[in-house]
């Protein structure tokens, strides 16, 4: 591994920040687990099927306040560990002291990876730790279509992996998640090239995402917006198209902006 990517791997993980979002995260898990799971558990097998963990856990809950709420805050939650680091290495002439070496390739490449994996694994964290929550309750009781109490419809990404392998589509969806949630937290690098706020930068992440989201809303796309679209439970019809371009522009972008980076002389802020 490479010593500065090393180095901002124990920055992004290693403070405060992080063991706070991480509470939040389970913190809006287990309200949803005492709510939504908890009491249940007297009743699993009082229907003609059995309660599944696959309709129970968070990703597949779409009547319930808390996976809307941990889907629109996550890109907030995961910015705020290493979100400012950029801007703090700026500011302070760390990043200037850095490139004066001849390392400046291997110290944006760093900053992007780790904003890209602390993003990942910040987003992933609390769905896992439902999961595994629920499954302590609920069987992992494979879906049947014609039950009318699972999430998935036949019109729906990956419908036909929900029913045979329930568990790799969940699987898969909560890998998506965290490849979205980290492309989106390389926004906070992006920002340090417009603002010298350090609170603006933090946020805008979280701008960019809820700002999606009451466009699509406005014109009556609902089913373009990620708080949707990333949701396993599939809330509104899931487009493999819509999925796949958002991930492309994310790319794109990330792309651009480490480009101009790498070619940009980063001067200490006043």
């Amino acid at each position: 591994m490479d010593a500065t990517f090393k180095l901002e791997m124990k920055r992004a993980f290693r403070n405060k920040y992080f063991i706070i979002v991480v509470f939040v995260a389970m913190g809006i898990c287990l309200w949803h687990f005492m709510e939504n799971v908890w009491v249940w558990r007297r009743y699993i097998y009082s229907d003609t099927y059995p309660l599944s963990v696959y309709e129970k856990w968070i990703g597949a809950d779409n009547a319930s306040v808390q996976p809307l709420l941990l889907y629109l805050i996550m890109p907030a939650l995961c910015a705020v560990p290493y979100g400012r680091s950029f801007y703090f290495d700026i500011k302070s002439g760390y990043a200037s002291q850095i490139i004066s070496r001849g390392r400046k390739k291997s110290y944006i490449s760093a900053k992007y990876k780790t904003a890209f994996v602390s993003g990942c694994v910040i987003g992933i964290m609390p769905l896992v730790f439902d999961f595994i929550l629920t499954a302590m309750v609920f069987p992992m009781v494979i879906p049947q279509v014609g039950t009318g109490t699972f999430p998935i419809r036949g019109i729906d990404v990956m419908s036909g992996v929900f029913y045979t392998h329930p568990l790799v589509y969940n699987t898969i969806f909560v890998a998506i998640d965290g490849c979205f949630w980290g492309l989106l937290n390389c926004a906070v690098l992006w920002a340090v090239n417009f603002v010298r706020n350090k609170f603006w930068i933090l946020l805008t992440p979280f701008i960019i995402y809820v700002f999606v989201f009451c466009t699509v809303h406005f014109i009556s796309r609902v089913d373009l917006s990620p708080v949707m679209f990333l949701r396993p439970s599939a809330p509104f019809r899931n487009n493999a198209v819509v999925m796949a371009e958002s991930f492309v522009i994310l790319l794109a972008v990330n792309i651009a902006f480490y480009i101009y980076a790498l070619k940009k002389e980063l001067i200490a802020y006043e």
